[in-house]
């Protein structure tokens, strides 16, 4: 397994007939989509936590956001619900851009396994609710990049070298040429943390599912080998080695970090562990990552505070973990 595939995304985009997008329902009718959603999904209820947006406090929403659990948009709608399985790795959005949005997220390269996974619910829903459907077309979506199979296919990747040496730029260029995109650690709109970044297609259009997912498991393993081959010429590098050591060092001892700085710092022992500078210790730097985000702090505290105490549990925490 390649180490800087951090995690493999699956969503399905569906959307009921008889109802207008997102956008333009009233309440009453998100209502009766939430509800004709938990009914459908009554074979399996029992193992999903429902909650929606509007009865969530902000702490909870943001660690959610953190976790890829809901998107940032998602937060924002009081209409939305989620239901989320009792192990994490699935989730059903509905009312969010689309009626429902169906997520699988799994570790590490487990595309396929996470497109299984989420193409069973989205036939479990399909038996019981009447999708949006053309013979022409495909799935209709509320925005046109997602229509036909309404599939969005990511992997969330850690990318420290090319970053470093700031081919970022170049290498979104080059996959757009392939209907592929590079984007930040919350996808769209949002930017880079620690060097991580969410790739994706963009074109569902034309397409069969199998052939999204062939495509982007392909162009990853380009840049993913474009890495490798950074940090293979680096490895015995001294000026690298004594930047792994000092951001060790100083998430060993720090009394304040900011996440930003956090985030560097862990993207660099990641890259350290990854590229065989750091030999004792395991990679399990992308838990630690999630851990230290602000939604995450609070939540573990049961408080909201400012940045400044945020700052020293933090530091706190990471002490801990060094």
């Amino acid at each position: 397994m390649k180490k800087e595939i951090i995690s493999s995304h699956i969503r399905l985009a569906r959307n009921l007939k008889e109802y207008p997008f997102p956008k333009s329902l009233n309440r009453a009718q998100a209502a009766e989509i939430n509800e004709k959603v938990k009914t459908a999904l009554a074979p399996i209820i029992q193992s999903y936590t429902q909650a929606d947006m509007g009865n969530i406090d902000e702490i909870t929403k943001l660690s959610l956001v953190e976790n890829h659990i809901i998107s940032p948009e998602a937060a924002k709608k009081r209409d939305c619900s989620l239901f989320l399985s009792a192990d994490g790795k699935s989730e059903i959005l509905v009312n969010e851009e689309d009626h429902i949005r169906i997520q699988a997220v799994l570790p590490g390269d487990n595309i396929e396994e996470a497109f299984e996974l989420a193409n069973r619910f989205d036939d479990l829903l399909d038996e019981r609710l009447n999708f949006a459907f053309s013979e022409k077309y495909g799935y209709l979506t509320a925005c046109l990049t997602n229509t036909g199979t309404g599939l969005r296919a990511s992997y969330m990747v850690h990318l420290p070298m090319l970053e470093k040496t700031k081919q970022i730029k170049a290498l979104q260029n080059q996959v757009g040429r392939f209907g592929m995109v590079i984007r930040g650690i919350y996808g769209e709109g949002s930017d880079p943390l620690g060097s991580l970044y969410q790739i994706s297609n963009q074109i569902t259009l034309g397409k069969s599912e199998e052939e999204i997912i062939k495509d982007l498991k392909d162009i990853v393993n380009q840049v993913i080998n474009e890495e490798e081959e950074l940090q293979k010429k680096i490895k015995d590098n001294s000026g690298l080695t004594d930047m792994v050591y000092r951001s060790l060092g100083i998430l060993k001892y720090c009394k304040k970090i900011s996440s930003q700085e956090a985030m560097n710092h862990l993207s660099n022992i990641k890259l350290g562990i990854s590229s065989g500078i750091i030999k004792d210790r395991e990679d399990n730097i992308y838990n630690i990552m999630v851990d230290i985000q602000p939604g995450n702090i609070c939540k573990r505290a049961g408080d909201i505070m400012e940045s400044e105490k945020r700052d020293a549990l933090r530091a706190e925490y990471l002490n801990n973990k060094f």
